[in-house]
């Protein structure tokens, strides 16, 4: 068998595709472009025209000489071999990194059917040895990068063959242009993971109270607005010439006004407020936005914001708050059920808010949506409109001299950022989505953006917008998002996963100690069977609730390096290598796991207390009667006599203070007495406290009271002691004080801080009337 047979054998079994395009070209190569030679050493060599694809003189030196040159080769996680020749730098490469796997890329077939016919493929291991691809139309250059680009994990290097440059420069060009802009691409995907990865988690955690406080906009208004034209102002330096139209609109109600990010402070500047301001920039930096609203005391304009926003801009943030929830939101899908039982409806995340808000205002019916100060484009050398952001209005000339030329809404050539340009490319990918949504640009001098129509404000406003469409109290909702039980129940059951993930990794941890171990002892027999029960472990850690929601995303560039080394170590046919390979791998990411969980456990700590705050609020909500023990909760248990026999209790004048406010809302106060106590009797009627049912005991008070029309869910006890369960469900809300008996706190469905005889109603009272 010749070695161009056994080859394209190899070919088809390895690497089916490139051996389809090598087979169909096979008869239509033109076998005059190359011509086979020979040096004076009889090496074998190539020839296209004049030019040489490997060193006339020397080409195995000319290997060596490449491959030396290259960079720290063995840290690289990825090696891409450019124009294949006949082979000899990538044999000279197989010898130096026996272990180091890469992927071939030839622009000729002409030349790799020489290859093919002059060198044997067995030579080269099919475990390093990824993949070839082969190009035999230009789309194929485009093809393969975005794909490829997808595959490099930490850092990655291309080895070019320096002739191919000279004898394709025009194949090189287009495929090093290319390549170039797709690493740019993938470049700033891994880098925003890696700068906001961990901030997206944390931001989920301490945003979680507000989450469950504020209504979501998209269930609670899903249907009020179709229909209803909609204008998203962005800050770009265009804001300037539609002031006075944005004005005329918001003082007629001709559309909602919606500000993204820096532009309410321009609005703000100018008197225009806008009916919401949109949000979900996850950085410290975003508080930026509230920058005028804190310093004139505005508490008006309500706050849209991103679930996974700088949490900073929440607590400091005034007015009232609605939510949505962003895709990049892992705790959203674990903890909340709409209370209609429907799905978790989430925004896609994207690299500006006004895609986000855009996605927003379609899913709520918003038609036409109408663009203003969206330039995505320097205009006049400015960026941003005077008094929107922190940022300089104007660049500067190096970067305008590294420019992006794109189209403006005229079809006239404008310059532009690579981030700007991304920011039109993910508005033009929604957009693709919503066929059907009208969308009006008005950014004078802005990119035109495919999928809207350019119109100007002024004759947008003389031909359409005429009617007054705005209701003014649209933002109020008093309703409850979220389904409480089932954010209750999943907070518990989260619970008992952190109390487990600790020992889970640190499973994961033992069992690569023991693959060490064998490994050092060149074990090879039973370091298969250790591989078995490291995997295992890791699944149990990768199953785990509270690992999966938090600190998996906290880690999602680790992870995705992590699984791009997977397939490596997996054909690594060397055991004792495969076993440290394994190691160097795995052990990092558990070790940045591992200091997640110990960074993250205090918040998460605090973010269940404020859970059981919310779930307990809600549940007060609805309470009309509170049922209260006399001694031991409005006294302290303490029993004072004097010479005479005359008994002294002491009382909290915060419970007479908490009463008041009880009645003052409409919340019945009823005493627990049976002994008739007439001290107790006292100090309840001075309180304002219903003393009626005080000679009954707890059982035959809530029997009268349900003859009465209360439900249980309506009544909330104090009591010192245990409830007759067997008899009745359980109250809305069961209380115990700071220093109860640990069975009634056990049983309790919020323990107070306070102890008896402090001011228990006080609090009581702060729980059950809070806004």
């Amino acid at each position: 068998m010749s070695t161009l047979e056994n080859n394209m054998k190899i070919l088809k079994a390895r690497y089916p595709d490139t051996w389809q395009k090598i087979s169909s070209l096979e008869g239509m190569l033109n076998h005059d472009l190359i011509q086979l030679v020979s040096s004076k050493k009889s090496i074998l060599n190539l020839q296209v025209g004049s030019f040489f694809i490997h060193d006339k003189n020397n080409p195995k030196q000319e290997a060596i000489n490449i491959i030396e040159k290259q960079i720290d080769i063995e840290n690289q996680s990825e090696v891409l071999f450019y124009g294949i020749g006949l082979g000899y730098h990538i044999q000279d490469f197989i010898e130096k990194f026996p272990h180091k796997p890469f992927t071939i890329y030839e622009p000729c077939p002409e030349i790799f059917y020489q290859f093919l016919c002059q060198t044997d493929l067995v030579k080269i291991p099919g475990n390093l040895l990824k993949n070839i691809y082969l190009e035999t139309q230009p789309v194929d250059i485009e093809l393969f990068c975005s794909a490829y680009v997808q595959t490099i994990g930490k850092s990655g290097i291309v080895i070019d063959l320096p002739a191919y440059k000279k004898i394709f420069p025009e194949k090189s060009r287009s495929f090093f242009a290319t390549f170039e802009n797709h690493l740019r691409e993938r470049s700033t995907a891994v880098n925003t993971l890696a700068a906001f990865e961990k901030r997206w988690t944390i931001n989920s955690i301490k945003n979680f109270k507000e989450i469950l406080k504020s209504p979501n906009i998209l269930l609670e208004k899903k249907h009020v607005f179709n229909n209803k034209p909609a204008v998203i102002v962005a800050s770009g330096p265009s804001l300037e010439d539609e002031i006075e139209n944005l004005r005329k609109i918001k003082e007629e109600g001709l559309a909602y006004i919606f500000s993204v990010g820096t532009a309410l402070n321009a609005l703000i500047r100018h008197d225009i407020y806008p009916h919401a301001a949109c949000t979900y920039d996850p950085t410290e930096n975003n508080q930026i936005i509230c920058k005028e609203v804190l310093e004139r005391g505005i508490h008006s304009i309500p706050l849209i914001f991103g679930s996974t926003v700088g949490f900073e801009t929440l607590e400091k943030y005034p007015g009232p708050k609605m939510h949505m929830l962003i895709s990049q939101d892992s705790l959203a899908a674990y903890y909340l059920k709409p209370r209609d039982g429907g799905p978790v409806e989430t925004i896609h995340d994207a690299t500006t808010i006004a895609v986000i808000t855009l996605q927003l205002l379609a899913k709520l019916g918003f038609s036409p949506i109408i663009l203003v100060g969206q330039n995505l484009a320097y205009r006049d050398n400015k960026v941003y409109t005077a008094g929107a952001s922190f940022h300089s209005e104007n660049v500067s000339e190096q970067v305008l001299d590294n420019a992006v030329l794109i189209k403006d809404v005229n079809g006239n050539t404008i310059r532009s950022s690579h981030s700007f340009n991304r920011m039109r490319q993910q508005f033009e990918y929604y957009l693709s989505s919503y066929k059907s949504l009208n969308v009006i640009n008005t950014t004078i001098q802005g990119a035109h953006i495919e999928g809207t129509v350019f119109q100007n404000l002024d004759d947008l406003l003389r031909d359409q917008l005429h009617n007054r469409i705005v209701e003014e109290d649209w933002a109020e909702s008093n309703s409850i998002s979220y389904d409480m039980e089932f954010v209750n129940k999943q907070t518990k059951m989260m619970e008992q996963s952190f109390e487990k993930v600790a020992a889970l990794l640190t499973n994961c941890k033992n069992g690569l100690d023991i693959i060490n171990e064998l490994a050092d002892c060149r074990d090879v027999s039973r370091i298969g069977q250790s591989y078995d029960q490291f995997n295992s472990s890791m699944d149990e850690l990768r199953n785990n609730p509270f690992f999966s929601t938090f600190i998996t995303p906290m880690n999602r560039v680790e992870l995705e390096f992590l699984m791009l080394q997977v397939p490596t170590i997996s054909a690594e046919r060397e055991p004792i290598y495969k076993a440290k390979m394994m190691d160097e791998v795995f052990r990092s990411y558990l070790l940045h796991c591992e200091q997640d969980i110990i960074d993250i456990s205090p918040l998460f700590h605090s973010m269940n207390t404020a859970i059981e705050f919310e779930c307990i609020r809600k549940k007060a909500a609805q309470i009309k009667l509170l049922l209260i023990e006399g001694d031991g909760i409005i006294t302290d248990g303490s029993v004072y006599y004097t010479t005479s026999g005359e008994v002294f209790k002491k009382f909290h004048s915060l419970d007479r203070i908490g009463a008041l406010r009880l009645i003052e809302n409409g919340i019945f106060i009823l005493l627990i007495n049976p002994a008739d106590d007439p001290v107790l009797n006292h100090a309840a009627r001075d309180f304002s406290i219903n003393t009626d049912y005080t000679r009954l005991n707890k059982n035959e008070i809530i029997a009268s009271l349900l003859k009465q029309g209360f439900q249980m869910d309506e009544i909330a006890c104090f009591f010192n002691a245990g409830f007759d369960h067997d008899i009745f469900p359980a109250p809305g809300l069961n209380f115990a004080t700071a220093n109860a008996f640990p069975e009634i706190k056990n049983s309790a469905d919020y323990v107070f801080e306070v102890n008896s005889g402090q001011g228990v109603i006080k609090a009581a009272a702060d729980l059950i009337t809070a806004d």
